[in-house]
């Protein structure tokens, strides 16, 4: 839902219903801009239902007066939804959208009954149906739901997206060091640089990949082709390279419009120094690898904090690794065929992952409540054994081949 409001709506000062309203797990009324009059609806009272309906095909509300209609995983308890899609464009002004998302896949949950799933085509048919444009849909294969995603408007011109947006990111700023020297520490036997330098020399791909460019200085070491996604890089960062593709924008929107036309061939060597929170590394894990070689290696960036501080999820130190620990111990537990070497660099430790296999889905499958049981523990603190290193090995070349199987 936060894609179609960052996608279609630049501001907005209108009138929004959504539909199926009640905060269960979370409300669609936080993602809003700021001056949006929002009626949450639903069957029955609860938080964030603001109007309960009478008649679940009735809505109180005139015709043509409403900006923006929204509704989440609700279609498929609805024994006759095309009724919904009526109401939706009789309540609509025209030029007015309706964001609709619902499963095309997942096991029953009666709530209190369960009686649909959708695939892609419904879509069109049911716009057609009802009157409405189909504007976009796409797929999240995310399971277990794997969502079907709609954004519909009535009449009106409104195109699809074909590419990234400008995101709406603060600048890079300056973090002062923090007040206590020991959260500063920063250990390990070699510059996590020179060991990617070093898989450059073992790997010389064809292809890399990198996510998370700063100022470029590790981009820089690639030989060949390469492609660097970054939504806000250094202001110093230039391409340098005409073999170097850079995407502006987060990763998830580069897999997503540039995914077909980019990685036409595999990845040997990625490198992931993105966003430190877990469920973004986790993302980009699963999106490497299905660009990936199955003999190629992946390298994840700040694996091993050094004071718990720095594990934090809001950055308050220069060395900042983020919660992304977590997002590795969750890998090794559920994709044991994958080969985790943990590396003693300086100043927060790399991760190895090789033995991929592009096809295998358990992440993806499974990823609504992967990225839950990330979101329940997001306060845990690293362990002593993450904090004291000890299941890291010295980045000598040899340990280095050994982890790459080269």
């Amino acid at each position: 839902m936060l894609r179609c409001i960052d996608w279609y709506i630049d501001s907005i000062h209108a009138d929004v219903v959504d539909l199926s309203a009640m905060n269960v797990n979370g409300s669609y009324r936080d993602l809003l801009p700021e001056g949006v009059r929002y009626t949450g609806v639903d069957l029955a009272p609860g938080p964030g239902v603001d109007v309960v309906l009478e008649d679940a095909y009735s809505f109180p509300f005139d015709d043509n007066s409403i900006d923006l209609v929204m509704s989440g995983q609700m279609l498929e308890h609805c024994g006759q939804f095309w009724r919904i899609f009526q109401e939706v464009e009789r309540i609509l002004r025209p030029g007015g959208l309706a964001f609709m998302i619902a499963p095309s896949a997942g096991p029953v949950h009666r709530y209190p009954v369960d009686c649909y799933r959708f695939y892609p085509d419904s879509y069109q048919a049911i716009a057609d149906w009802a009157r409405l444009r189909l504007v976009h849909s796409w797929t999240d294969e995310r399971g277990p739901w794997r969502d079907i995603v709609g954004v519909f408007q009535k009449g009106g011109d409104l195109q699809a997206v074909t590419g990234p947006r400008p995101m709406r990111i603060a600048a890079n700023a300056r973090i002062t060091p923090h007040a206590d020297p020991a959260v500063e520490r920063r250990q390990g036997a070699r510059p996590y640089r020179a060991v990617l330098r070093d898989l450059h020399a073992l790997i010389q791909p064809d292809l890399y990949l990198e996510i998370g460019v700063r100022r470029g200085h590790s981009l820089d070491l690639a030989a060949g082709c390469a492609i660097a996604i970054d939504p806000d890089p250094h202001e110093d960062f230039v391409v340098k390279r005409d073999d170097v593709r850079f995407f502006r924008c987060s990763s998830d929107d580069g897999f997503y419009f540039h995914g077909a036309t980019a990685f036409r061939s595999p990845v040997q060597l990625a490198f992931i120094d993105g966003m430190h929170w877990a469920e973004y590394v986790l993302r980009d894990i699963m999106n490497v690898e299905r660009v990936m070689a199955p003999d190629g290696v992946i390298v994840v960036d700040d694996v091993l904090p050094n004071h718990p501080v720095q594990a934090r999820r809001e950055r308050q130190s220069q060395v900042w690794t983020g919660d992304v620990w977590r997002a590795v111990a969750l890998l090794a537990s559920v994709r044991p065929d994958l080969h985790l070497t943990w590396l003693n660099t300086e100043p927060t430790g790399l991760l190895l992952i090789s033995g991929l296999n592009p096809h295998d889905r358990r992440l993806w499958d499974d990823y609504n409540s992967l990225a839950r049981s990330l979101a329940d523990r997001q306060g845990d603190v690293p362990p002593i054994e993450i904090l004291e290193r000890r299941r890291a090995v010295e980045p000598t070349i040899e340990a280095i081949e050994a982890a790459i199987g080269r």
